[in-house]
């Protein structure tokens, strides 16, 4: 579940904000296109918009869930602006935060270093370490010769 201030950071940008506002009032959706891409995959990845059948089209409830999550979120604290400000190097929190930043990748589905690097910078500018840590914990499986990742159908808990 994205924070408001992901989905801020995500419509912060004026070209966009107009995407969205596109696809908002495309009745059908907005059909998908190369020239739409790069800045569709911001608004994708912070959940306002998914792409189905080759369009885009608006998720209206992702701003109510935003709202909607438990005021003392104790990943909250290390959060600002929607970016990652402090890894925790151990404990519950770190254990939490891992399970939320897995959670952008989509189990069984494989993932490009570039793919993995571009998720994990969109929340802190170290993403080696945080993909490290992902892959450690189990909750990133690397291959073997490290150009692909994936997350597991059913991660283990970190421990």
């Amino acid at each position: 579940m994205a924070s408001p201030e992901a989905l801020v950071s995500a419509l912060a940008d004026p070209d966009r904000l107009q995407l969205f506002a596109r696809i908002c009032t495309a009745p059908d959706g907005l059909e998908a296109s190369q020239a739409t891409a790069k800045l569709a995959k911001r608004l994708v990845d912070a959940g306002l918009v998914t792409v189905t059948e080759g369009r885009y089209r608006a998720v209206p409830p992702v701003f109510r869930d935003a709202l909607a999550k438990a005021p003392v979120d104790p990943l909250d604290a290390l959060f600002r602006h929607g970016r990652l400000v402090s890894i925790p190097h151990s404990g519950r929190r770190r254990q939490l935060l891992l399970a939320y930043l897995a959670e952008r990748f989509e189990p069984g589905r494989l993932y490009s270093e570039q793919d993995v690097r571009e998720k994990l910078s969109m929340v802190h500018d170290d993403h080696a370490t945080l993909r490290r840590y992902l892959v450690d914990d189990g909750l990133l499986q690397r291959s073997n010769d490290g150009g692909a990742y994936g997350r597991p159908s059913e991660a283990r808990a970190a421990g």
